[in-house]
């Protein structure tokens, strides 16, 4: 479990490191802060249109697959929005492309990352593990907030999102180690008792 804490730290600090250069480069191409807004509502629209179908597909998918393909995925699209910033290719109809491509692919990772922490712990311990990824998650916006205003002063908006990729692919490193904890209730099994 603790393994999974810090890559969910790593990987939510990266995210709003993420969001908030987002938010900046909007505001960089458009100059609009209605543009930005719409950044942010085509990246969240796919979980409240899509959420179910993600999770029937956590439910029906191997866990720890699902995550960890789910988490590559999301690397790849940090890594390649990096490139476009990098190489100054990057213009609001991308931007708002791989905005969405980023929000349907969180409709099957949120789920599958979230089951994924509760099989690392015994069945009386899960809503503590619950806490502890509460705690995990807002640990990570706060220190994703500030590194992003930090990198971006050093380093440049591509390198937020080439930070972000790693982060992404730290998880994905982590999560084929990952073992369930003895006297845990795991997803599979209920999964499994569903289908039969």
């Amino acid at each position: 479990m603790r393994w999974w804490s810090v890559a969910n730290f790593a990987s939510n600090a990266g995210t709003w490191m993420q969001l908030t250069v987002q938010n900046l480069l909007v505001l960089q191409i458009t100059g609009s802060a209605a543009a930005t807004g719409l950044s942010m509502s085509v990246q969240a629209a796919p979980a409240l249109f899509m959420s179910l179908l993600g999770g029937t597909a956590v439910d029906r998918w191997p866990l720890k697959l699902t995550a960890a393909v789910s988490q590559a995925l999301l690397g790849a699209i940090a890594f390649t929005t990096a490139a476009l910033v990098a190489f100054d290719l990057l213009d609001m109809t991308s931007l708002l492309v791989l905005a969405a491509v980023t929000g349907i692919v969180a409709t099957v990772d949120n789920p599958a990352c979230a089951l994924l922490g509760n099989d690392l712990v015994p069945a009386e311990d899960v809503p503590s593990a619950i806490g502890v990824g509460a705690l995990v998650h807002n640990a990570g916006r706060l220190a994703g907030t500030a590194l992003a205003g930090v990198t971006v002063g050093f380093l440049g908006t591509a390198a937020a999102y080439a930070a972000n990729g790693l982060s992404f692919l730290f998880v994905t490193a982590v999560i084929p180690f990952l073992r369930p904890a003895p006297g845990a209730v795991r997803h599979s099994d209920h999964a499994d008792a569903a289908r039969a």
